[in-house]
């Protein structure tokens, strides 16, 4: 199986024609994974934080399609990612829109985790914090109460993943938007992690 670095999954994002505006959306979420990610390295948690940039660059890639399709688009990357021998990535990408568990039973960080959340922290291309982009969030999604409850309900689990990372680092969830005066693409350096 051919690695699955950076210029693969950019190169898998073309070969699928993913739309560029939900390519710059998945470059900015692999960049908020990769800095989440590699400051927990240095505080001792055990990730991968080239797992977590290709999760984070390839979480959407059938984004368009299930537009189309009315697919779950987690579940249809999931399996365009299984059938690529991706198995690691599809994993994150199958968990990007909701985790498997539950954070107060089993709270260990893990790239799923961080993906997830990542992509929780940016609404188009701008990391903005998490009531702004569950406030974007009900007024895209949140067409009956059923679904408003529902997003509403994720805001809260969010909200205590959020909690889990920054309780381990000497940084808050606000130094994120730092990152907004870089552009998507950029990669950024942390203690000589690079993602």
């Amino acid at each position: 199986m051919e690695l699955l670095d950076r210029e693969r999954c950019l190169a898998l994002l073309q070969e699928y024609r993913v739309p560029e505006h939900i390519v710059s959306h998945s470059l900015r979420v692999a960049q908020v994974g990769v800095f989440i990610s590699a400051y927990l390295k240095i505080v001792g948690e055990d990730l991968d934080v080239g797992l977590v940039e290709a999760g984070g660059l390839l979480h959407d890639i059938t984004k368009m399609d299930s537009v189309h399709t009315k697919q779950d688009h987690a579940l249809s990357a999931f399996r365009l990612l299984e059938t690529l021998g991706y198995h690691a990535v599809a994993d994150i990408a199958r968990q990007h829109v909701r985790l498997d568990r539950n954070i107060r039973h089993d709270p260990i960080i893990t790239e799923a985790l961080l993906v997830n959340y990542a992509d929780k922290r940016v609404k188009h291309t701008s990391i903005v914090t998490l009531s702004e982009r569950f406030e974007d969030l009900l007024i895209r999604y949140g067409t009956t109460p059923e679904r408003q409850g529902m997003i509403r309900k994720l805001h809260d689990e969010i909200a205590e993943i959020e909690f889990l990372i920054f309780t381990k680092l000497d940084i808050g969830p606000a130094r994120l938007n730092d990152l907004n005066v870089l552009e998507p693409a950029a990669r950024v350096k942390v203690e000589g992690i690079y993602g």
